[in-house]
């Protein structure tokens, strides 16, 4: 099992997961610029270590705005704008958007169909077991995780 960093799980809900709903129904395909194609210099289906490594560097340097060898949160496309108080509110419409019933919880299903990341950790997020996840529970576990670095979170495989 990988270790993953927390951050990026409570980045991604708080910061980018408000973005899948800005993709049309039923996408769930690659990113423009970021699939195999892009990388695969030579189109044989294949990456070796070669073409992969020459994508990202190309990559590093288009997000390295300043040429400075760094890449800073201001030169992230996805971290540009992300204050806390913008994404304390995009939590808050998906969380309510994936409410279906509109009961203030997210079941297991509901979680699964539009908060992805939370479903892969609700029993973890579940703090009074009951089966249902509050605004409460998620935002007091991504406090927890946060404060802990991320310690002890795994990428579910």
């Amino acid at each position: 099992m990988k270790t993953f960093p927390l951050w990026v799980v409570a980045g991604s809900l708080f910061c980018l997961a408000p973005l899948a709903s800005a993709c049309p129904d039923g996408h769930h395909g690659a990113h423009p610029g970021m699939g195999m194609s892009e990388m695969d210099a030579n189109s044989d289906g294949i990456l070796d270590q070669k073409e992969f490594a020459a994508f990202h560097e190309q990559r590093f340097q288009q997000l390295d705005a300043n040429h400075d060898g760094k890449i800073s949160r201001d030169e992230l496309p996805g971290m540009q704008g992300c204050d806390r108080k913008k994404a304390g509110q995009r939590f808050e419409d998906r969380f309510d958007a994936t409410d279906i019933n509109h009961d203030g919880v997210l079941s297991k299903e509901e979680a699964e169909i539009g908060m992805p990341m939370l479903f892969a950790h609700f029993d973890e997020i579940d703090a009074n077991k009951d089966g249902k996840l509050g605004k409460d529970e998620v935002t007091a576990s991504m406090k927890k995780l946060h404060e802990q670095g991320g310690a002890g979170m795994r990428r579910k495989e």
